[in-house]
C-alpha cells in the first residue's frame, strides 16, 4: 500500500468525545508528502490526568481552531484514504463522537491498526507504540500527536517491509450512536442547577422572555453533554418548549416536571447537593432582573423545609435576609435592592480590585488559568513577595480565581475553596476573592 494517511489525536478528558490535538501524516507513493499538526480547542474540560500525559492545558488551546474549523481542512484526506494508526479504532471513536457533538455528519472510515498487526506479526513483551519502535531503533517524544503519528508510520513501514506481509486488507469503522445511561458524577451540579433554576423561574407562576433566554443559555452551555441520555432528553424537551420564545401554562408545567433533583452522589454529600439547588433557585429568581414577593415567599418555604442546612454556607446568609424582608409580607424597593445585593454576593463572589499588595501576603489559587499553569502563576506571585498556601483558612489574604473556572467545582461557577472563602468573609475575615484579570494587572 503506497498511499494512506497516518492519524493520531489527543483528548482532554476521560469522556472520549472531544479532541485537543491532531497529528496527521499524508503518505503518497510510500513517502511522506505532508505533515499536519494542530492544537484544537475542544470547548470541553481538561482532566488533570490527561494534561499530565499530553502536556496540554486549556490555556494553551484557547486561540486554537475548534474541531469544525479543523475538520474542513482534513475531512477529504481522512475520507478518501485508508487511515493507519496505533490502536486507531479508539482515535476514530473519539473523532466520531466529537463530530457528533457538533452535529457534523460522521463518515465511515477505512483503517489499518498497527497494534493489531503487531500482535499478530511481532513477538514482543509489550505492544505499546514506544516499545515497538524502540525495538526497531526509533525513539521519539510520546504523546505528541504528530510524533505519535510519525512513530506509527515507522512501525507500519517496518511491518510491511520486514514481516512477510503479502497484502493488508483495511477494515471499516462505522460509528454507532449510543447514549450513555450512567451520568458523570461531576455533572450532578449541572442537573441540580437546572432543577433550581426552573423552580426559581416558576416561583411567580410566569416564565417571561428574559427567563426563556436564561434557559436557552443553560442549553447552550450543556450541549456538549448530549452523549448522556439524561442531558439529551432534557435538552431535546427544552428546545421544543423554547423554540417559539413562548412558554404556555401547559409548557410551564412540563418544565416543572422536566428534571428531578439529584439527592445522592458518590462525590458530593447531601448538603452540597442541596446547596447546588439553592444556587439554581437564586439564579432563577434574579435572571429576569426582577424580584417579586411571591418568589421570596416560595424561597422562604424552601429554606424552612431544608433547615438541616443550617450552618452550611450560604444557607444562613440567605435565610436571614429572606426572613427579615418577609416579616411584614411586603417588599419595598429598598428591600428588593438589598436582596439583589445579597444574592449577587453569593452567585458572583469574585470582587473587583484596582490594586493588590502581594508582598508578605498569603495566597491560594483555584480553578484553571488562561495565562498559564498554576505553577507558573504561583511562581510569578511568589516573585512579587507572595506566600503560597494550599488551602483556604482564616489567615489567607487572597484567593485568586482562574478565568477558565473548573468543571470540578461544586456549584457551577463556585468551587469548594471559593465557598469556604465566602463563609469566612461572612464571619468577618478579610479574605479577598480576586479574578485572574485583576491579578494579571498587578503582576504586569
Amino acid at each position: 500500500m503506497k498511499n494512506y494517511a497516518i492519524l493520531d489525536i489527543e483528548n482532554p478528558n476521560a469522556r472520549g468525545n472531544s479532541i485537543c490535538a491532531i497529528g496527521l501524516i499524508i503518505v503518497q507513493d510510500g513517502k511522506i508528502s505532508e505533515r499536519k499538526y494542530s492544537l484544537i480547542n475542544p470547548e470541553d474540560r481538561f482532566d488533570r490526568m490527561n494534561s499530565e500525559i499530553t502536556g496540554l492545558t486549556e490555556s494553551m488551546v484557547l486561540d486554537a481552531p475548534t474541531l469544525p474549523e479543523c475538520w474542513k481542512e482534513i475531512e477529504a484526506v481522512l475520507c478518501e484514504n485508508t487511515i493507519v494508526g496505533h490502536s486507531i479504532r479508539y482515535d476514530l471513536s473519539v473523532l466520531s463522537k466529537a463530530l457528533e457533538r457538533y452535529d457534523l455528519a460522521v463518515p465511515e472510515f477505512h483503517y489499518i491498526c498497527t497494534l493489531k498487526l503487531s500482535q499478530s506479526l511481532i513477538n514482543s513483551d509489550s505492544y505499546k507504540l514506544g516499545k515497538l519502535v524502540n525495538d526497531i531503533g526509533y525513539t521519539y517524544h510520546e504523546h505528541n500527536a504528530l510524533e505519535d503519528a510519525e512513530a506509527a508510520f515507522r512501525l507500519f513501514e517496518h511491518i510491511v517491509g520486514n514481516c512477510n506481509v503479502d497484502s493488508i486488507t483495511p477494515e471499516t469503522y462505522r460509528h454507532e450512536h449510543v447514549l450513555k445511561n450512567k451520568l458523570d458524577e461531576k455533572l450532578s451540579s449541572n442537573i441540580n442547577e437546572l432543577y433550581g433554576i426552573i423552580e426559581g423561574i416558576n416561583y411567580d407562576g410566569v416564565v417571561d422572555s428574559k427567563e426563556i433566554e436564561y434557559l436557552k443559555k443553560w442549553v447552550n452551555d450543556n450541549l456538549k453533554y448530549r452523549e448522556y441520555a439524561l442531558f439529551n432528553r432534557i435538552i431535546t424537551t427544552l428546545n421544543v418548549i423554547l423554540e417559539d420564545n413562548i412558554v404556555t401554562d401547559y409548557e410551564r408545567r412540563v418544565l416543572l416536571s422536566l428534571v428531578d433533583s439529584i439527592s445522592h452522589s458518590k462525590i458530593y454529600n447531601d448538603a452540597t447537593l442541596s446547596i447546588q439547588i439553592l444556587q439554581g433557585i437564586l439564579k432563577g429568581i434574579v435572571c429576569n432582573e426582577e424580584i417579586r414577593v411571591s418568589e421570596i415567599g416560595n424561597l422562604q418555604i424552601w429554606l424552612e423545609e431544608n433547615d438541616y442546612l443550617n450552618g452550611v454556607y450560604p444557607y444562613d446568609k440567605i435565610y436571614n435576609i429572606v426572613s427579615k424582608t418577609m416579616e411584614d409580607g411586603y417588599l419595598s424597593e429598598e428591600e428588593k435592592q438589598q436582596l439583589f445585593h445579597e444574592f449577587d454576593e453569593v452567585l458572583h463572589p469574585v470582587q473587583c480590585c484596582k490594586g493588590l499588595d502581594l508582598k508578605d501576603k498569603t495566597f491560594c489559587l483555584t480553578g484553571d488559568f488562561k495565562s498559564g499553569t498554576k505553577k507558573q502563576i504561583e511562581d510569578k506571585i511568589i516573585a512579587k513577595g507572595g506566600i503560597k498556601k494550599t488551602g483556604v483558612s482564616a489567615k489567607l489574604d487572597y484567593l485568586f480565581v482562574g478565568g477558565l473556572g473548573s468543571e470540578a467545582w461544586k456549584y457551577g461557577n463556585i468551587g469548594g475553596k471559593i465557598a469556604k472563602a465566602q463563609e469566612l468573609q461572612q464571619k468577618g475575615k478579610s479574605i479577598q476573592i480576586i479574578s485572574e484579570d485583576d491579578l494579571n494587572k498587578c503582576l504586569k
